[in-house]
């Protein structure tokens, strides 16, 4: 009867061992912060409010900040979407000839160094001022890790294994989707983590330079306008907003990780 009950409290521990340290760090962070509105910051709430602030003018300000994250979370998701089917196709096909790999990687580098503002113009002259711009701006700014990532997960195969493969006159398609792409999946998961996040870093950014063809646009030009008629405490949670959007992408991606890699590798576990 004991060992049918003991798995219960096992799982217990475990969850508490998680989820505790992050809710205490957050709590921690709270309270810090209502001690400098109190402290440092009182009577400054124009320059750092206090939570009870931010949590008022979240819920009077509810619908445009709720109509503000779908649109943002609209606009991240296709740009993350279409980086991960362009991000996984190029490293492929990268990850089949040295030659191409030395051809085009290196403009995949070029890709993500170049400043988004400085391409902003020609990105609004191509595409104009709606939210397609934006979705541009994110597949840009989310793309190159998941290239990079993936590229190194393909690369990475054990050669043991791929002589095996050889042996048995497996051929190279086979040997792809059989052998090289399971051995990249942790590294694509990874790259997908990292980008996950970017792409609403694009998105956001892509608003505070290019707008929104919505009614009132998503959260980056909400936080503009937020910033213009100085309404910090608006802005703050709006900023709030943005960051769990973020987290939300991430959580999302980590939860399939798991799934795929299931127990057989450690980043899973």
């Amino acid at each position: 009867m004991n060992s049918a009950r003991s798995p219960l409290p096992a799982r217990l521990v475990a969850a508490a061992g998680q989820w505790l340290p992050p809710l205490i760090v957050a709590a921690g962070f709270l309270g810090l912060w209502a001690l400098l509105t109190l402290t440092i910051y009182k009577g400054k709430g124009f320059l750092v409010p206090a939570p009870q602030d931010v949590a008022a003018a979240f819920a009077e300000n509810f619908a445009v900040i709720a109509l503000a994250s779908l649109t943002t979370l609209r606009e991240a998701a296709f740009g993350y979407l279409i980086a991960i089917a362009l991000g996984i196709l190029i490293a492929a096909v990268l990850s089949q000839s040295r030659i191409l790999e030395r051809s085009f990687y290196p403009y995949a580098v070029l890709l993500q160094t170049v400043p988004v503002v400085a391409i902003a113009p020609l990105i609004v002259l191509w595409f104009g001022y709606n939210d397609f711009s934006v979705i541009i701006i994110s597949l840009i700014i989310s793309l190159f890790p998941i290239i990079n990532n993936t590229l190194l997960g393909l690369q990475s195969t054990p050669r043991s294994l791929v002589e095996l493969f050889a042996m048995h006159r497996t051929n190279r398609l086979a040997t792809f989707w059989k052998l090289r792409a399971p051995s990249a999946l942790p590294s694509i998961m990874a790259g997908l983590k990292i980008s996950a996040g970017l792409s609403v870093i694009g998105a956001i950014v892509g608003e505070f330079i290019i707008g929104s063809g919505g009614t009132q646009g998503g959260l980056g030009v909400q936080i503009i306008f937020a910033q213009g008629r100085m309404y910090t405490s608006l802005l703050f949670a709006e900023v709030i907003c943005a960051t769990l959007l973020g987290f939300l992408f991430f959580l999302i991606v980590t939860l399939i990780s798991n799934a795929l890699l299931g127990h057989w590798h450690e980043s899973a576990s």
